[in-house]
């Protein structure tokens, strides 16, 4: 081997290994590349994740919340209709306390012209209903007119 072969052979080892650092650094970048494209998309999985988690957790309090509130409902409903059912019975008791004496007052005959008489009217509601429609309205015809 001459000089010359000798110069060419070691610019060719330094060409190949040039070229070689080359290939290695290209494939480092192209593995950071691909390593970012990795981790990206880990990062999408935990975020989704992350995302399903806290939309399954706000859905559970709402339905505690909801829960919550129709219960709350409830037992305000049954006080409230327990405190009706009061109301009525001692009204019921005193309407009986007062009707009693009252009735016994009342003499035969009155109690049979009542009595008629709300047969009649449960007879006839229709009319008697707007028989009194029409007396309000003369009622407030006159106080409209009186008050020009």
């Amino acid at each position: 081997m001459t000089t010359s072969d000798n110069g060419s052979n070691s610019a060719g080892r330094h060409a190949a290994e040039q070229l070689g650092d080359t290939v290695q650094q290209l494939a480092a970048r192209t593995d950071v590349k691909a390593r970012a494209r990795h981790k990206a998309a880990d990062l999408t999985q935990k975020v989704k994740g992350k995302a399903s988690q806290t939309q399954a957790q706000a859905a559970a309090s709402a339905g505690n919340a909801r829960s919550q509130v129709a219960e709350k409902t409830e037992a305000a409903r049954q006080h409230a209709m327990s405190a009706v059912n009061a109301g009525k019975d001692q009204l019921q008791a005193r309407a009986a306390a007062v009707g009693t004496p009252v009735r016994k007052a009342t003499p035969e005959p009155v109690r049979q012209a009542v009595a008629k008489g709300a047969s009649t009217i449960r007879q006839r509601r229709a009319p008697l209903a707007l028989a009194a429609s029409a007396l309000v309205a003369a009622c407030l015809a006159v106080m409209w007119w009186r008050r020009r």
